[in-house]
């Protein structure tokens, strides 16, 4: 578990080396286009779809779930190995409000959809 409120520790990043995310990635979804709540089955199509689209170009990636602190709130997501550019634009074709992207060193929300700002995390 990562929690983003906090610090990336030395002991998260090697985990996540462990995982095979030892560098810069990010971590996105099909979930739930244009921040619309859909159903479980059609965020399950869209999940599968979008992890055919990345093997079948050869990208690596790790599934992983993305959930608020409570856990009330669980996108199906996965950890992807490409430029944060590129990793953008999967995401606005899958109608993404935004991506987090991992450094190296901390995580970062990005917009896709959304025009903002890029936010360092944790937010202090």
């Amino acid at each position: 578990m990562i929690d983003l409120r906090v610090e990336v520790a030395p002991a998260l990043r090697n985990g996540l080396a462990a995982l095979g995310l030892d560098g810069e990635f990010a971590v996105l979804t099909a979930f739930n286009p244009r921040g619309q709540d859909i159903s479980d089955d059609e965020n399950k199509r869209r999940m599968g779809e979008l992890e055919a689209e990345l093997a079948s170009v050869g990208h690596r990636f790790v599934r992983l779930d993305a959930c608020s602190p409570d856990k009330s709130h669980c996108e199906c997501s996965v950890a992807l190995e490409v430029s944060r550019e590129k990793a953008i634009d999967i995401a606005r074709r899958w109608e993404q409000i935004a991506i987090f992207w991992f450094d190296g060193g901390a995580f970062w929300i990005y917009g896709a959809i959304s025009d903002a700002d890029p936010i360092k995390l944790p937010i202090e």
